[in-house]
């Protein structure tokens, strides 16, 4: 007996897309559908936080200062100390916060005051140190030099120089405060001046013979010390 065929049943299977289909949707690539919006935040949005309340700063400078310490060296008056004070407050400092600017700004403050006044104290040291070793005036002539040019500072008739104790004052008061009365060449000059006024007939140096006829008798110190001064005026 032959085998019979057997009849084994078709099972539906799904198409395969395979892409050729132009109307077939691909999987994944579905449109987005649309959806209404919504007021509720999503669940794991926090909240947005709430604008604080104004509240005043706080204020940080003393209802009163007390007393600052004053940087050594250094002094305040009773109206620069309210000066500072007032100032503190504006800028809401505390005690110790102005008390740190008053340290540091008066250091900085005195160190600028005392800068020119080393420099030019140093320059007087030189200057008399100089004057005192210079071979002219100075070494064991220089006591000597010194009284010499002190009777420039003399007012009377003899000195055409100084002629009122007011000038000589004033004389004085300018050589010191500039320091000028220490440099050499200055002490130089009225050492020399000095001489002239103490001996009217001697000039040393390189003397005028026209002021010095008759060794200088008559003849004005004027002429003695300036050349030109003696020399008759030119005619045509």
């Amino acid at each position: 007996m032959a085998d019979e065929p057997v009849n084994t049943p078709v099972q539906d299977t799904p198409p395969v897309d395979t892409g050729l289909n132009p109307l077939a949707p691909l999987v994944g690539n579905e449109p987005p559908k649309d959806t209404p919006p919504s007021d509720t935040p999503p669940a794991d949005k926090p909240p947005e936080d709430e604008p604080p309340e104004d509240k005043p700063p706080e204020t940080r400078a003393p209802a009163e200062y007390a007393d600052f310490i004053v940087p050594e060296g250094m002094s305040m008056d009773q109206a620069q100390v309210r000066e500072f004070k007032s100032f503190a407050k504006e800028q809401d400092l505390t005690q110790e916060q102005a008390q740190k600017i008053l340290a540091y700004g008066g250091a900085k403050i005195k160190e600028m005051i005392e800068a020119p006044y080393k420099t030019w104290s140093e320059t007087q040291t030189k200057w008399q140190e100089e004057a005192k070793a210079d071979p002219e005036i100075g070494g064991t002539k220089f006591t000597d030099s010194i009284t010499k040019a002190a009777r420039v500072f003399e007012p009377g008739e003899s000195n055409p120089f100084v002629k009122t104790a007011e000038e000589a004052l004033s004389l004085r008061q300018a050589l010191f405060m500039t320091g000028a009365g220490n440099n050499p060449a200055m002490v130089k000059f009225f050492v020399r001046i000095g001489q002239l006024l103490a001996e009217p007939g001697h000039v040393e140096g390189n003397p005028n013979p026209a002021a010095n006829e008759n060794k200088g008798k008559d003849r004005p110190l004027a002429e003695k010390m300036f050349t030109t001064m003696a020399e008759p005026a030119k005619t045509e």
